[in-house]
């Protein structure tokens, strides 16, 4: 049966009574407890003090640089449709410059290098894992970690045994993960890439950045020399092609000029004509082929000296160390604290009553 408008309207006041009572009960134990709150809160944020203090400053070693596109933009706007017509890939080169950073084979080559931290020079991922002494207690209680080791001679991955390729694995998920110590990004208006290696040690973080940026720049120039030496070899084979069909034609055209000498049928005319025209277009074609052939040549050349990325800022000592604000650590702590000391109390006046009813 329904109820009446004015038995609605009474409901409605009953909820909201209980609703303003259940408000003020809860004042009056957040009153009445407001000295435990305080004290457990107080403990709160001087962990949270505490947490900011202790933990150790990190330093960003920030680099920024900007990718080459190579050549007039007349020249560059031909070589990318004709690289596009031999099958080189699309995408922007912000994209692949930023996905080639985190791949494997520049960062095995980086944790391969040899660098020099503190007057000791060793390998990468020898300074990574004696720096961080919480990843050295836990290598070493992991039976295949706790063998690997690493020389200046091991620098060919193929070759690594099983703890080696662990350890490997495991720095490389450290550098280049998502929560990893190297980080990059791009601006798309600008066009210029940041990266950044994030590490307790500031000797460290600048020296693994400058190496990286050097690593991506020997594969940049190493991609380019092989693209234009591809490029070279399939203009070449096209050239071949076109060559050996212009000289079929040529052939086809002589043996029917010799066989039609004093003969005005006009179905040998037309097939002269024919002849004539299509050794046109493959002149037409072989011509082109040439041209696109000598500037790969040239591009191939080159392009062992061509610089594909410009620096425009690196890092340099002294770095600013990013620390933990102690005054945000601090009132994280008391709120978070005196936010869960309620809510305790709070169910243990619940369960009290519940318990006596």
């Amino acid at each position: 049966m329904s109820q009446s408008p004015a038995q609605q309207v009474q409901d409605d006041e009953i909820s909201l009574k209980d609703l303003i009572k259940i408000i003020q009960s809860w004042f009056s134990l957040l009153y009445k407890n407001s000295l435990t709150i305080l004290l457990v809160g107080a403990i709160g944020g001087g962990i949270g003090f505490y947490l900011a203090y202790s933990a150790k400053p990190v330093y960003k070693a920030e680099s920024k640089f900007v990718v080459k596109e190579g050549g007039p933009s007349g020249l560059s706007g031909s070589l990318g449709n004709l690289s596009s017509l031999l099958g080189g890939g699309g995408g922007s080169s912000l994209d692949r410059t930023v996905a080639v950073i985190g791949s494997e084979r520049v960062m095995n080559k980086v944790l391969l290098s040899t660098i020099q931290v503190a007057g000791n020079s060793d390998l990468v991922i020898n300074h990574f894992v004696n720096l961080n002494k919480d990843l050295k207690k836990a290598w070493g209680k992991d039976t295949a970690l706790a063998k690997a080791r690493f020389s200046a001679t091991d620098t060919i991955v193929q070759l690594f045994n099983f703890p080696q390729r662990k350890a490997l694995k495991s720095v490389l998920a450290s550098f280049s993960s998502e929560k990893g110590i190297v980080s990059k990004s791009y601006d798309k208006k600008s066009g210029i890439i940041s990266m950044t290696v994030t590490h307790p040690n500031e000797e460290f973080a600048i020296e693994v950045n400058r190496l990286i940026f050097d690593e991506l720049k020997v594969f940049m120039r190493e991609q380019s020399s092989e693209t234009a030496n591809m490029n070279v070899e399939l203009l070449t084979k096209k050239v071949d092609s076109i060559q050996g069909e212009l000289n079929g034609v040529r052939r086809s055209l002589a043996r029917s000029t010799d066989q039609s000498m004093g003969l005005l049928l006009n179905e040998d005319k037309v097939e002269l004509k024919s002849l004539a025209v299509k050794e046109q277009i493959l002149l037409t074609m072989y011509g082109e082929a040439q041209k696109n052939l000598e500037t790969f040549l040239f591009m191939g050349q080159s392009a062992s000296n061509a610089t594909a990325l410009y620096i425009l800022d690196e890092p340099f000592s002294p770095l600013t160390p990013a620390t933990k604000s102690k005054v945000l650590y601090t009132f994280a702590g008391f709120f978070l604290a005196s936010f869960f000391c309620f809510g305790f109390i709070l169910i243990r006046r619940w369960y009290k009553n519940l318990m006596a009813s």
